[in-house]
């Protein structure tokens, strides 16, 4: 079954959950574990799909993307989510559609502030969300968990015994998400105090943690403020060149930015809309960054208030999802693009517990934006500082916490008569596709780095 057109307002469920369990569970008849765990090369060739990423963004900043993503595997994988997209859509799936994060790689996840300030862990990164079986995500968290573990030099035999216990993390929350009511699944709040107390961390990983949530604690506004501004020569407060990743420039985003501005207040709650009434903008820059994001239109905003105190906004092009932008030979037009914006941020109100109060979405002329606080108590973990009880702790964590974003979603029961029994076989298998995706990745980065130097480092002509 192929993923459904996203839609939010048109999902009715009108089966019990003893009945979606049922069809879940009858599921396994059709696609057994043995089929979710066998990879089928394709035989595709990456460049055609790459390519079509690749005209969508800045032609200017492709050399830089390219270099961040020739850095490892992992950084290339980071990067190429059309590639999986593609492959997973030549397996056998469940037929159990859901909404997902798409790109539910390790290292998207990370700690951040809920609107009543509480740190939170969760899925933060929503670019290609929407509607598809549900293990596409499980399978992609797998394969980045034995890459980024490649990357940090950790033997093959230790991964080989950690990935079905990540995969078994992810079956128990789904279980224990299906032992409370309909309402206490919408209510999970994944902050930080009840992660402490369901992992048990012993004190290294305790210690780990509570650095990470000291250094998100002073992440604000007016630290960004320090960090990424500067005064102009007439004493006024502006954003810090640093090109090719920070610049200011003159396009159709910064020369409207006022109307774009209001058109994006319009889709926040009232209080929210009239709380950035008392703020002014003071100045615009284009502001790179991620991998496999870095190239899309992406911009600061830096906003006074009546008191003179600060706040900065992220605003990010929200490009079609790799699957249609990398897999369809026509031009990406205006009247396409425009509802991504809404996309993604649906997507991120529905798969994480509690979303920034900031996050909104707009149209522009030709192409569609959201917009978010930038970094507010936000902290992500450095996966490269991680030893190996702490990685493979990490790794279990986000695969509870995809869980629990999968269990938002109507057919989410249908995911729990599936894997309910499955047990260690299931474990297993994922672990088998992981690793024999995980070697396609390694032999598409070996392509990749073979000729990156010579077409990857030239514009892209543009249909």
């Amino acid at each position: 079954m192929t993923p459904a057109k996203f839609s939010t307002g048109r999902v009715q469920v009108d089966k019990t959950v003893s009945e979606l369990r049922a069809m879940g569970k009858a599921a396994r008849a059709k696609v057994s574990f043995e089929d979710l765990g066998r990879f089928q090369p394709t035989g595709r060739d990456s460049r055609p799909m790459m390519d079509q990423v690749r005209r969508m963004l800045i032609p200017e900043l492709l050399p830089e993307r390219t270099r961040r993503m020739g850095a490892s595997p992992f950084a290339f994988f980071r990067g190429t989510a059309e590639l999986m997209e593609a492959d997973l859509d030549t397996q056998l799936n469940t037929g159990i559609l859901t909404f997902t994060c798409g790109d539910a790689h390790i290292g998207n996840f990370g700690f951040y502030a809920s609107p009543e300030r509480r740190l939170l862990f969760d899925l933060n990164d929503f670019d290609e969300a929407g509607i598809a079986p549900w293990e596409w995500d499980l399978k992609r968290l797998l394969v980045s968990v034995v890459l980024a573990g490649r990357a940090n030099g950790f033997k093959e035999k230790k991964l080989k015994e950690c990935l079905p216990e990540v995969a078994n993390s992810y079956r128990k929350s789904i279980k224990k998400m299906f032992d409370q009511t309909t309402l206490d699944r919408f209510y999970p709040l994944n902050d930080v105090e009840k992660l402490v107390q369901a992992s048990a961390l012993d004190q290294d990983n305790y210690q780990l943690l509570m650095n990470i949530i000291n250094h998100a604690n002073k992440r604000d506004s007016e630290q960004v403020v320090r960090k990424f501004t500067t005064l102009d020569q007439r004493g006024g407060l502006c954003f810090r060149e640093n090109a090719p990743r920070t610049t200011h420039v003159s396009d159709d985003f910064t020369q409207n930015v006022s109307a774009y501005f209001g058109a994006y207040r319009a889709t926040l709650r009232p209080d929210v809309n009239l709380l950035l009434s008392q703020y002014h903008i003071t100045d615009v820059v284009r502001h790179s960054v991620g991998v496999g994001s870095f190239g899309s239109r992406c911009y600061l905003i830096l906003l006074t208030a009546i008191d003179g105190s600060h706040l900065v906004l992220q605003v990010k092009e929200a490009l079609p999802t790799r699957r249609r932008g990398s897999q369809r030979s026509t031009r990406l037009t205006a009247a396409f693009e425009q509802t991504e914006g809404q996309r993604i941020v649906d997507s991120q109100k529905i798969l994480q517990s509690a979303s920034d109060s900031f996050l909104g979405y707009f149209s522009g002329k030709q192409r569609s934006f959201y917009v978010r606080q930038f970094r507010d108590m936000k902290e992500s973990v450095d996966l490269t500082q991680l030893d190996w009880d702490q990685f493979q702790t990490y790794a279990r964590t986000c695969a509870w916490t995809l869980a629990i974003a999968h269990a938002q979603s109507p057919t989410a029961a249908m995911i729990r008569g599936y894997i309910g029994g499955g047990g260690k076989t299931l474990d297993a298998q994922l672990a088998n596709f992981a690793f024999a995706y995980a070697d396609q990745v390694a032999a598409d980065y070996t392509a990749f780095c073979d000729y990156r130097l010579s077409d990857q480092d030239q514009p892209v002509t543009t249909n």
